[in-house]
Formats: C-alpha cells, structure tokens, sequence
C-alpha cells in the first residue's frame, strides 16, 4: 500500500499562534502507485480550471466546487481510505510539561504509579491543565525544551518549576497537592537530573505538533496495513524543510526490516503490547504537489476538512466529497475533548467493575510498597548529594 501526507496548521515550534490553534496531518492510503497509475487523470482535473496542480488554496472555494464531482468520481474507482490525525497544540504544550517535570525515571520524587500507568498520567495531565498551568507556564517550558543551549534551556526548567509550585494551591485533592508538589520541588533541586535539551536543532522538531502528528500517522498506516494485510511500500510527504530530517530519522528507527518480528512491550495496566516497528520496510521521501498526483488528492481533502472544522463553508459537491472520504477515514484525536472522552469511557469501565477485598487490599499494599521505594529513592538521593558535596569542600 501506498500513502501520501500533508499537513494543515503548520506552525513548527511556534506553539502558541492562536490563528492556528490546531496541526492536522491528512493521509490519502492507496492500494496501488496512485502517482503512477492516476497522474493522467488529476492532469486532466487541473486542466479543467487552468492550472498545472491542484492547490486548494489557490483554487478556492468556486473551482474546488467544480472539480469536486470528478475527483469524486475518480476516488470511487479507488478502494481507498483516508487517515486523519488532529493535534490540539495547548494539549500538547500541557503533555510536554507533564513528560519535562514528571517523568518518573528522572524524577525521584514521583510515585511510579503517578507516570507509568497511563490512565494516572492522564488524569494528572488534566488536573495540571486545569489548575496550574497557565498559558505564561506553558510557554516557558515550551522555551525550556526547544532551547538553543543548556544553560538556557535549565534557566526555564528551574522557572517553570519555581512558577508552578506557586499554582499547586489551587488543585483540589490533597493527594494531588502533595505529589506535585513534592515533583516540582525536587525538581527545582536537582535540574541537573532531567533531559531537557536537544543540542541539535533539526531534531528539537521533534517537539512540534508535525512530528507528534506524524508519529500518530505511522500508528495509523500500521493499522491501515493490518487490516489490508499488506505491507506499506511508500510514505509520500509533502515538503517541510524544518522538521525532513526528523521524519526521516523516526521513519527509519521503527521501519526497519529486522523489527518486524520485535516482540511488543507490554505497559503496565495496558491488555495490548505496544509494537515498537511500525511500517516495516517502507520507504519514506518528500515530494511537492506538483510531483505527486496524491498529494494534490489529500490537499483538497484536508482543506476542505479545515474549513469545516473551522465553520467556513464549501459548496455542495465538495461536501459530498469530503462526506464520503470521512465514511473511509480513521482518526486520531490528540486534544483534550478526544482524549478525555477516551479516559472516561476506560476508566468507567474500571470504576463499574467489581472489586472483592482481597483485591483491595492487595492493591494498598502493593502502593504501600512503591511509596516506600520512593521515599528510599529521594532519601538515597539526597544523601549521594551530600558526599558530594561534602567530597567538593574537603578538595
């Protein structure tokens, strides 16, 4: 199978443009070469209204009306699907404070439980979006993981945490309070321990909603592949000079030919193993409309997808088109609404299912035991910290 990407909302490490508040990455999933076996045909389409390729944005609204009926008729001819991943950037910025501060192999003071189960991850995600971070918060740390250097990148980690901390007051449960608090804290104590700056620049891409979208696309032609039982032979991207080199790097970790037997991982609390290869032996490249007959197809329908969400209107024949490319799409909803209906559902599930004692109790004593490790973990800490330091003034 065959995939050709665009993308909509394109702001690169600019988080915080509130014009463009979402980053939408679109997938045109082909069962055969579509730039091969269809580049006559939306030649012909161009033709149509005087131009050489399909931009949406340049045709508009009238001409997009009338070439909607032919692209329609030839996607019919298609046994096609579409892939849809949204990334609400201020769910992003409120994800990537949570992975800089809370990430319980770098900070000691976080419970393990707090960070590794996915669903208490969430729901302190949540709680910190809600109650402490503000947008001057995010953007900090925003600041702090695409920083230039070390030095500056560690300014901000230590003034998020500082800024934060301040906030901690207004989340509602105790338990909540005392293990943010005790995070940040630790955090402001000892920047050294945590990862928070990528030295090289084309690779601190890799916290822009294009890579995360892109990530969430791959999962989504895996799946796609799955379900056709057939392998992805080429990923067409459209240009994006910024981030090539980081689609590239990814695509090339998880798609190569030895993973394809790789046992998943299993994640605590998770029924189904998470797969480290996706798209296995795929090849990857970046192309312009103008060279690719795919791309031109997913321009038109992203754009169109755009406007609706953005309450704009398209004419009649671009919403039958558009309505019968979402009856062959999947999607991903990286926001707040997507995910949050998603935890709830989950965790309706869990909170409705029958629990005896003996479970209970295992499970207190089970916390017991990992809040015990973790104060072990921070007081050991604090001790190495000590010798140190204590080794340092008798040099």
């Amino acid at each position: 199978m065959w995939a050709y990407v665009d993308k909509t909302g394109n702001t690169l490490n600019n988080l915080f443009d509130e014009d463009q508040p979402l980053f939408v990455t679109a997938a045109f999933i082909t069962k055969t070469n579509f730039d091969l076996v269809a580049k006559a045909s939306i030649a012909a389409i161009a033709k149509k209204v005087d131009v050489d390729a399909l931009h949406a944005n340049v045709l508009g609204v009238a001409k997009i009306e009338q070439i909607a009926p032919d692209l329609l008729k030839l996607l019919k001819k298609t046994d096609c699907r579409f892939f849809i991943s949204r990334v609400e950037k201020k769910y992003l910025a409120a994800c990537k404070v949570i992975d800089v501060y809370f990430d319980q192999g770098e900070n000691k003071a976080v419970p393990w439980s707090a960070y590794w189960l996915r669903h208490l991850r969430l729901l302190l995600t949540f709680k910190m979006a809600s109650f402490v971070i503000t947008p001057e918060i995010a953007a900090i740390v925003w600041d702090c993981v695409t920083a230039k250097s070390e030095f500056t990148s560690k300014k901000h980690f230590v003034l998020g945490a500082e800024a934060m901390l301040d906030n901690v007051q207004f989340v509602p449960d105790v338990r909540s309070r005392q293990i943010i608090t005790d995070a940040l804290e630790w955090a402001i104590a000892n920047p050294e321990e945590f990862s928070t700056h990528i030295s090289e620049k084309a690779l601190r891409y890799q916290h822009s909603p294009n890579f995360v979208a892109f990530v969430n696309l791959l999962d989504g032609l895996q799946n796609a592949s799955e379900r056709w039982k057939r392998p992805v032979r080429e990923i067409v991207h459209d240009k994006q000079a910024e981030v090539e080199k980081a689609f590239a790097t990814w695509h090339a970790t998880i798609s190569k030919p030895e993973l394809a037997n790789a046992e998943g991982l299993s994640w605590p609390g998770e029924s189904k193993a998470f797969k480290v290869q996706k798209v296995t032996g795929s090849t990857f490249r970046t192309a312009t409309e103008e060279e690719s007959a795919g791309l031109q197809v997913v321009d038109v329908v992203l754009w169109c997808f755009k406007r609706i969400f953005s309450d704009k209107e398209i004419g009649q024949e671009a919403a039958k088109l558009l309505n019968w490319v979402m009856q062959r799409a999947y999607q991903n909803d990286f926001s707040f609404e997507g995910v949050g209906r998603q935890v709830e559902a989950e965790l309706g599930r869990i909170m409705d299912a029958d629990m005896s004692k003996e479970k209970l109790a295992e499970g207190r004593k089970l916390m017991a035991e990992m809040e015990a490790q973790r104060q072990a973990q921070v007081a050991a800490h604090a001790i190495h910290l000590a010798g140190k330091l204590t080794e340092g003034i008798a040099t």
